[in-house]
């Protein structure tokens, strides 16, 4: 039986997911539970970049290429611009010692009243105001 809820994924826990690092089977049930939901996960494109650029600088642009196109695969709906999340994250980042790509992923999680799935203690800051669930 698969999982009912709504999870955002932050870049931390997607690059441990790429990487097969701890946490990632974890993250491959979210995944597979959600797909046979014909669900998707939310991933903002902000933290899109961050893993992207971080493959890139680590392990050169040719593989983060190559990263972003699996990751096109995955059951992710990349979230753009919006000014309601804009608001929302400058508001996170003003208040809460978090970085600002973090901000958007909470604040994303936050809008749609989703579970973050993290691998980021960062996200200790808001637990108040969104469920966290910490690989």
């Amino acid at each position: 039986m698969g999982e009912s809820r709504a999870y955002v994924v932050d870049a931390c826990v997607l690059l441990r997911f790429l990487q097969g690092e701890r946490g990632a089977e974890r993250v491959a049930r979210v995944l597979r539970s959600a797909a046979s939901a014909g669900e998707r996960l939310g991933l903002h494109i902000i933290n899109l970049g961050e893993v992207v650029y971080t493959v890139g600088k680590h392990l050169g642009w040719e593989v983060a290429e190559k990263t972003r196109t699996e990751i096109g695969l995955l059951p992710l709906e990349v979230v753009g611009w919006s000014d309601s999340l804009f608001w929302h994250a400058v508001a996170l980042k003003a208040h809460h010692a978090m970085s600002y790509g973090d901000c958007f992923a909470a604040a994303l999680a936050i809008e749609r009243g989703a579970t973050l799935l993290t691998s980021d203690p960062e996200f200790k800051a808001v637990a108040s105001l969104v469920a966290v669930e910490r690989l």
